[in-house]
């Protein structure tokens, strides 16, 4: 920031996080944190999650949740209004996925990713709510994919989970416009995470190319969770104050393409 002055576009404001371990999860709430926000750091990666609010100092505190459960959840809105006096925020990045083909695919392995990716969604906005509706308004960010609109080989439970984000959340922003509670969606392209650099031989073979060889021709480069924190601040913030029921697709064009 200019002159050394602390940026504090959430400054007042309370979140949580979920699948905030790791990867865009922790650049969302170190970018939330640094603009003022006291966050709630939900994931089941204990260890990871008390490292990270050891950084992050007292406005952020771990909170083990399991996003599939609707008790966990109602749990971790509860520990963040006790510990912070109430909700703002909630960005709901947790997700998981199956490398299986579809004819090959175990039923719990697509029942998981959607508990996970869509029903921690449902969750949050069905406990989160009526906290955010006392306080007269508040925000939902939801982390999609840009997998959720393109096909790729061994994708099919991720993709479909990513797409029902989407229409999840343009059904939300209708239903709590009157509430002052606004409700988008980040939809990012390849992001420089460990877990996607770790999965590239997988990420590879269901684009049908290397993975390197992928994002140069489709995006130009790696996107940084950084650049996907940026969007949430903003997303978060009384910038947006007129957004809702918005997909706003961070890929660096790639999903232009045909």
């Amino acid at each position: 920031m200019e002159d050394g002055l602390a940026s504090s576009r959430l400054s007042g404001k309370v979140a949580i996080v979920t699948g905030a371990a790791h990867g865009i999860g922790a650049a969302i709430a170190r970018s939330f944190v640094a603009e003022g926000a006291h966050v709630a750091l939900a994931d089941i990666a204990d260890a990871a999650l008390g490292t990270l609010a050891g950084e992050l100092g007292p406005q952020a505190a771990p909170v083990h949740c399991d996003v599939s459960s609707g008790d966990d959840v109602l749990a971790t809105v509860k520990f963040t209004v006790e510990t912070f006096g109430g909700l703002d925020v909630v960005v709901n990045n947790a997700a998981t996925g199956s490398s299986s083909m579809l004819v090959d695919m175990r039923q719990k392995e697509w029942e998981r990713a959607f508990a996970i990716g869509v029903g921690g969604v449902f969750h949050t906005i069905r406990h989160a709510t009526p906290v955010m509706r006392e306080r007269g308004g508040g925000a939902f960010v939801n982390i999609s994919s840009a997998a959720g609109r393109r096909a790729a080989r061994g994708m099919a439970a991720y993709s479909a989970a990513k797409a029902s984000v989407e229409a999840l959340t343009r059904c939300a922003a209708l239903e709590l416009r009157e509430d002052g509670i606004r409700v988008n969606a980040i939809v990012p392209g390849m992001i420089r995470t460990g877990a996607a650099q770790g999965n590239s031989e997988f990420l590879g073979q269901a684009v049908g190319m290397e993975l390197a060889e992928y994002v140069a021709k489709h995006q130009g480069r790696w996107g940084e969770p950084a650049e996907v924190a940026a969007v949430a601040v903003h997303l978060a913030s009384a910038e947006a104050a007129f957004t809702t029921g918005h997909m706003y697709v961070l890929d660096n064009g790639a999903t232009t393409q045909l």
